[in-house]
């Protein structure tokens, strides 16, 4: 599966774009987040070199596949990046699942969401997608809430290979949600 190239998300507040290598800083400090560590997962990211292969290896490379994958998310405003958020095409799943992580200090302001339904926008609208699932730890209750706020609904658990864990399963129809992200 390859998505067309195209348009990125767009929102009020953020920009996205594809991530560089000179995001490792950035990257490191997501990915040593203890959250990121206990939702997602211990990619062994501990220093700016480690940083830069993953991007490479992970997000660059899913791009280069897919066209799709973990935009950058940055704040208008300042240009800084405050997460990722985007589409990561998974062998196990059916449909394309949306995925976002956003560093400590911008949890709580609406970014993730803002984000989130910037990528279901852009999912429907120019990618042509009817349907998206998503994934969240067991535990990870403020992700489901935010999954269930956008229009995902609960699916039941799957086991998947790839993270080699269970995970909550939601399922969105996009076209019955409201696109407008305002």
């Amino acid at each position: 599966m390859k998505f067309p190239v195209g348009s990125l998300p767009k929102c009020d507040r953020l920009n996205f774009r594809l991530p560089s290598l000179d995001d490792a800083v950035f990257y490191l400090q997501l990915m040593k987040d203890p959250d990121y560590i206990r939702f997602i997962a211990d990619n062994g990211i501990t220093s700016e070199e480690k940083a830069r292969e993953y991007i490479k290896d992970k997000p660059l490379a899913r791009f280069a596949q897919f066209n799709v994958g973990l935009w950058v998310v940055e704040l208008k405003e300042t240009g800084q990046a405050a997460g990722v958020c985007g589409l990561v095409v998974r062998d196990e799943l059916e449909y394309p699942d949306l995925g976002y992580a956003f560093l400590e200090e911008f949890r709580g302001r609406g970014i993730a969401r803002e984000a989130a339904r910037a990528v279901l926008e852009h999912s429907y609208l120019d990618l042509k997608l009817e349907k998206l699932c998503a994934i969240t730890a067991p535990d990870n209750k403020r992700s489901a809430d935010l999954l269930k706020k956008i229009g995902f609904k609960a699916q039941g658990q799957r086991l998947l290979n790839e993270i080699g864990e269970t995970s909550d399963y939601f399922i969105c129809e996009l076209g019955s949600v409201s696109t407008n992200v305002s």
